[in-house]
């Protein structure tokens, strides 16, 4: 039998590998093709992080609850963790996707300005998360923290 250390980690893995496998299957379903990469790639619905942090402060939070009555300062970390990814990958990450998308558009135009025909390679856009995105990690990560918990217990 696992300790609650382990199992959290479990739990908090778990979660994360769950939202990249079905970020995988959406944008098979999306995009009418199948595309690995997707499976280690960052960007996309759902995000994984936001499920990784959100099932590890909630997992924390049941088992803490569940041994002592009260929060440990294990909780109050992972919180705040927690929203410091949930907030970048939002923020930072989702502009620097913008950004990214913005830069291969004027290669682009500059390549078809000056007539080159060379294969370069383009910035990686898919970098942070729409709101939405980050919503439905967060509520996948809470869902499956409280089942790990359940499962664990």
């Amino acid at each position: 039998m696992l300790g609650i250390p382990e199992a959290v980690i479990v739990i908090s893995i778990a979660s994360m590998m769950i939202a990249q496998v079905s970020k995988f299957f959406i944008d098979a379903l999306i995009n009418k093709r199948v595309d690995e990469s997707i499976l280690i790639s960052t960007g996309g619905m759902p995000s994984s992080h936001s499920a990784l942090v959100t099932s590890l402060f909630v997992s924390i939070g049941l088992f803490d609850y569940e041994t002592t009555g009260s929060l440990s300062i294990g909780f109050a970390i992972s919180l705040v963790v927690a929203l410091v990814v949930i907030h970048d990958s939002m923020g930072i990450r989702y502009e620097a996707s913008k950004h990214a998308r913005e830069l291969n558009q004027i290669k682009l135009r500059l390549n078809l300005i000056e007539n080159i025909d060379i294969e370069e390679k383009k910035l990686k856009e898919a970098l942070g998360h729409k709101p939405r995105e980050v919503l439905v990690g967060i509520i996948l990560g809470a869902i499956l923290g409280i089942i790990g918990f359940y499962l664990f217990k």
